[in-house]
């Protein structure tokens, strides 16, 4: 006659603990999305003085977001809709839920574009931008005038996480250049000779260059880094490589390319203080976007539920580097951000009544953009939960309380 009672408080504890469990509720987010596929940065000429096999074609002029490239961010967009209206955060018909906010290039505001058919279908919300002309700092903090920082040290900076020896660095991916250089020649690896016209991978001078970085890179890693960019991008828009007589160009194969863009990307962009000298406008953005009350300098009104930031691959690497982020997806190098790719930050209320970020990185596998593979919450993008140092807790989610974000962030950022 005891046993009966015992068993029924055990089992409203557990229907509480399993209640309270799911009580955590989503406040807000904020998607900082990579643009989505794009032509290559450079007429065709350019890459195929790298390659023996002739390189794909895109409709779109240099640069520009592709009709597919489009198709893949509403697709992406779609995703983000179904997940954020099963947690109740969109309701349908609420226009005013939503923010879309792009960097003044074709291909970014294309993509926010896009965004906003998927994620607001039915509403007339605008991309929103500093305007046509104008230099926006969240994404170009040295020519919009905001940031100053100073060259000399931004490469010392660079050349001291090398050994201050840029040839050595390069040298050290001799390898990695040569795997490159066979897939891109079509020959052995180590056995492709220098042929009139064209260029290897390996034979690029390593140095710094001026240009519009503030540390701009020469050498292997900078040259492949523009034409694995143009591979990726050919690939992820469905062109035929086959019909062009190319030959193993495959999943696994790309993966391996990319590392040398990831090693440049990695040191022209993670060095600690060029991080800090060219994202810290959008990390304060940032934080005040996602803060629980309104500021002047956050993304879009207060009462935004979903912000998106199209932005580039340099924009999401800047970041990741100034708060010391960092990712991986299977089938792509460390760190790297594919067409579409995001760092998506949300604001939970947990049951504890404790406020935290839960970010995480998230996009398209590398099939799923071949494809043009539908997304759902039952067949969702790849995705991986961000620590961030200082700030995260051991939860599955490295849950980042608030108050903590708002000192990490305030402190990683320059004055």
């Amino acid at each position: 006659m005891r046993i009966a009672p015992l068993r029924m408080v055990m089992a409203a504890v557990a229907l509480l603990s399993a209640t309270s469990a799911w009580a955590d509720q989503l406040e807000k987010v904020v998607i900082l999305s990579r643009h989505g596929v794009r032509a290559a940065m450079s007429a065709p000429e350019r890459p195929e003085e790298a390659s023996a096999r002739p390189w794909p074609r895109f409709e779109v002029p240099p640069g520009h977001l592709t009709a597919r490239g489009g198709q893949m961010i509403e697709l992406m967009g779609g995703y983000y809709r179904q997940l954020y209206a099963a947690e109740g955060l969109l309701k349908p018909g609420d226009c005013g839920a939503t923010y879309y906010w792009a960097n003044v290039t074709q291909r970014t505001i294309a993509t926010a574009q896009a965004y906003a058919r998927a994620i607001s279908p039915g509403c007339a919300v605008a991309v929103n931008t500093v305007g046509e002309g104008r230099d926006d700092p969240m994404f170009e903090p040295v020519k919009a005038g905001v940031v100053k920082p100073d060259p000399a040290l931004a490469r010392a900076a660079v050349a001291g996480r090398v050994g201050g020896d840029l040839a050595a660095w390069s040298a050290s991916h001799r390898q990695e250049a040569e795997q490159l250089d066979a897939f891109l020649m079509q020959c052995a690896p180590g056995a492709c000779s220098a042929t009139p016209g064209k260029r290897r991978i390996f034979d690029a001078k390593p140095g710094f260059v001026e240009g519009e970085d503030l540390a701009g890179l020469a050498g292997p890693e900078a040259f492949a880094s523009g034409v694995t960019e143009s591979l990726l991008m050919a690939w992820a828009d469905g062109r035929d490589f086959a019909g062009l007589g190319w030959k193993g160009v495959d999943e696994d194969t790309l993966t391996r390319t990319f590392f040398l863009h990831q090693a440049e990307f990695d040191l022209r962009l993670r060095t600690p203080y060029v991080a800090k000298a060219l994202s810290s406008p959008l990390a304060g953005r940032l934080l005040a976007t996602l803060k629980t009350s309104a500021s002047p300098s956050a993304i879009g009104p207060w009462d935004a539920k979903v912000v998106v930031v199209a932005g580039h691959d340099g924009t999401l690497a800047l970041l990741g580097g100034l708060l010391g982020m960092e990712w991986a997806l299977p089938g792509y190098q460390p760190n790297q951000i594919q067409p579409g790719g995001a760092l998506v930050f949300e604001r939970w209320r947990r049951d504890d009544g404790v406020r935290v970020i839960r970010t995480r990185f998230t996009g398209q596998s590398l099939k799923q953009l071949r494809d043009a593979t539908p997304l759902s919450l039952t067949t969702p993008p790849l995705s991986a939960p961000v620590f961030i140092p200082g700030c995260s807790a051991a939860t599955p989610a490295f849950d980042c309380p608030l108050d903590r974000f708002d000192a990490v962030v305030t402190s990683a950022i320059a004055p």
